[in-house]
């Protein structure tokens, strides 16, 4: 199951939340795939309020549609301290980290210390330092750490961004289950479950299907 997500996205956040205890439950792995919201964001970031007035035409409507996930982050257990957050950052570093994290087997402590990092604490996720020390604390060793700062790492993340775009995905968080499509939005965890079930179940179909000129798959011809 592939999680196509941007770290700035607090709807992401809310998505990945509730999808972690599913796919454990379940028993399917879910895969972080990078999605860039804003890709055109020089490395330094942008302040964060210009980037807010830019995207909601005003600080006012801003706070009314951010008012909307503080309430639906906290239904959920979740905390969002938008005021905290002075900058928008550039996620491509802070992604490459991710992709390194989960070929690792630590994508998911990264990923919800980076979201918690952001949201609650208003950490800038285009600071080196603050990556380096999240990286480390979720169990990032120097070589892997090292390694998500490559030209190759950036690069896939960019590249990631466009296999997305190309399939049409405009917007995240999004949700991509083999056999059965994509489902889009921060849905409810019963609507995940059902997706996921249904991903399982095609899973299941594909692997009873008989090969291809197998005995059973030449019968009446």
């Amino acid at each position: 199951m592939t999680f196509v997500a941007d770290l700035v996205c607090p709807w992401c956040r809310i998505a990945f939340h509730a999808l972690l205890p599913l796919t454990e439950r379940l028993g399917c792995e879910l895969l972080w795939h990078p999605f860039l919201l804003n890709p055109g964001l020089p490395p330094q970031g942008v302040p964060r309020r210009l980037y807010l007035e830019r995207k909601f035409g005003s600080l006012d409507a801003a706070a009314a549609a951010l008012r909307r996930v503080v309430r639906r982050g906290a239904a959920e257990g979740l905390r969002f301290a938008f005021e905290r957050i002075l900058r928008q950052p550039d996620t491509v570093p802070a992604q490459a980290l991710l992709l390194e994290a989960q070929a690792a087997g630590r994508l998911v402590p990264l990923a919800t210390a980076l979201f918690r990092a952001f949201f609650e604490e208003g950490g800038d996720l285009g600071d080196p330092a603050l990556l380096a020390a999240l990286a480390e604390r979720a169990g990032l060793g120097p070589e892997a750490r090292a390694a998500a700062t490559s030209a190759d790492r950036r690069a896939q993340v960019r590249a990631a961004h466009r296999r997305a775009v190309g399939r049409d995905i405009d917007g995240v968080p999004a949700l991509l289950v083999p056999g059965v499509g994509v489902l889009a939005g921060a849905q409810p965890a019963e609507v995940f479950e059902g997706f996921l079930e249904l991903g399982l179940l095609a899973a299941a179909s594909a692997e009873r299907a008989p090969a291809p000129g197998s005995a059973q798959g030449r019968q009446g011809s």
